[in-house]
């Protein structure tokens, strides 16, 4: 089950609808997928960090708290230009 928690984990960087369906499956298994998405943090650009914000925020983990919060300062920081990014 873990490889197909990883396969999962690493799809949170994809294409909408693949990181959606991600999502809503790493959710659905609860917080059993947390080890596994912390873990995935690294690897993961922008978009995959705020889809496992999401995931954290929906699977309840009281271990995900700091790290969400680490992934929402590392993706608003301003973006080279030093504007905002636009998210």
């Amino acid at each position: 089950m873990t490889s197909r928690i990883e396969r999962l984990v690493q799809q949170l960087d994809g294409e909408a609808g693949e990181s959606y369906d991600a999502r809503a499956e790493l959710i659905r298994i609860s917080s059993d997928v947390v080890p596994a998405v912390i873990d995935g943090l690294p690897s993961l650009g922008a978009f995959g960090q705020l889809t496992a914000i999401e995931v954290f925020e929906e699977v309840g983990d009281p271990v995900a708290v700091p790290l969400s919060s680490a992934c929402w300062t590392a993706t608003t920081r301003p973006s080279a230009n030093g504007r905002p990014w636009p998210w």
